[in-house]
């Protein structure tokens, strides 16, 4: 029957002193130990390959009392010469355990050979670097995949042709040009409010790209949440949301408990909470909407600032033919159309609007 000697005294110098690396790398990404030193045997088990040709079976262990690595090397015991380093001989054996014969494994604390223990001391380190550097990646991919879709306080940190690079905690975001507010101007060191859209790995798995956004629905419906609590209780909610971004928005919200104001409550005491959001929006205008299920009254209030005189529902064709006085048919429509096309987005209804009294609409 095979047996396995106990290990010797363990008093030997460590053939790699990795002990304080190991903690700091187990620190920073979150692996285990069992991992981590078996990451250090691949190395040592490679090097003593390299440099010996054959390797023995090897252990590596961390001594707990001082966090040192150890390594042991497993060989058979044989009765005649050893053929290899894999191999031990009867009398080597017995002067560590005299109770082994012919055929038992002998365990012991081995001091590498220093070409081994160089060149395993360098592959640990490679190895382990990237081990954390992998493993850094997955923290900042999950931290990216958490705060996707939401709202963020950014630092602009440096532009490269148009492109803003902003530091979101951990995580860099890059704000490109078509996600930027035209004409805004941005400075370095500047805090800035963005949501966080999708990631992806750049740089042959490097680094991490996250795609931040000024233009984005999404930036002002997350604005109105942290600035406006009844939605985030459950006492109003956002229907719809639609922009040109720096220009003008629409935001449809409807109360869901007949004594709360669903639009003055977006809008605020003396207009406080609105004009909040629309300072982070680098003045964009922003229309709150009252939202409704009846199409025609819901079309008529996202017409605003325009009274409508009549609104005519086809709904086969999902379209508005709205009425308004003569005198304000531009305001209907709005600058270069501005208005009429938001109400339209906004509400998901085309828009047909003419003057009292005229048969030509002007068409959304």
């Amino acid at each position: 029957m095979s047996r396995a000697s106990s290990p010797a005294s363990r008093s030997q110098r460590p053939v790699l002193d990795l002990g304080q690396s190991l903690r700091q790398i187990q620190e920073r990404s979150g692996l285990s130990s069992e991992e981590l030193i078996e990451v250090v045997a691949e190395a040592v088990r490679d090097a003593w390959a390299a440099v010996e040709l054959v390797s023995p079976p090897l252990t590596v262990a961390l001594e707990p009392e001082t966090g040192r690595l150890l390594v042991e090397v497993i060989q058979q015991v044989v009765a005649g010469a050893a053929a290899n380093s894999s191999q031990a001989t009867l009398a080597e054996a017995l002067a560590v355990d005299p109770n082994l014969e012919a055929g038992d494994q002998l365990r012991r604390p081995i001091e590498l050979p220093g070409p081994v223990q160089s060149r395993a001391a360098h592959l640990a380190q490679v190895r382990l670097g990237r081990l954390l550097k992998e493993a850094q990646q997955r923290q900042l991919v999950g931290e990216a995949e958490e705060h996707r879709g939401q709202l963020v306080d950014s630092i602009v940190e440096r532009s490269d042709e148009g492109t803003w690079y902003l530091r979101a905690g951990a995580l860099q975001a890059v704000l490109a040009r078509e996600e930027q507010i035209p004409k805004e101007r941005l400075q370095r060191g500047q805090h800035l409010k963005v949501v966080l859209l999708e990631s992806k790995l750049g740089g042959g798995a490097e680094y991490l790209q996250v795609r931040a956004s000024r233009t984005s629905p999404l930036l002002l419906r997350r604005l109105l949440e942290s600035e406006v609590p009844e939605l985030g209780e459950g006492t109003l909610a956002l229907r719809s949301v639609t922009r040109d971004p720096g220009e003008r928005a629409k935001v449809a919200v409807e109360s869901l408990r007949d004594e709360v104001d669903a639009k003055g409550a977006c809008i605020g005491v003396r207009g406080v909470r609105i004009r909040a959001v629309v300072a982070l929006l680098a003045g964009e205008k922003v229309d709150v909407v009252e939202w409704s299920d009846d199409p025609a009254i819901y079309v008529a209030r996202a017409l605003a600032p325009a009274p409508v005189l009549a609104v005519r529902i086809d709904q086969e064709s999902r379209r508005a033919t709205v009425t308004v006085a003569p005198d304000v048919l531009s305001l209907a429509i709005g600058r270069e159309g501005q208005n009429a096309r938001l109400a339209a987005r906004l509400t998901g209804w085309r828009i047909d609007i003419h003057a009292a009294g005229s048969e030509v609409p002007t068409r959304v």
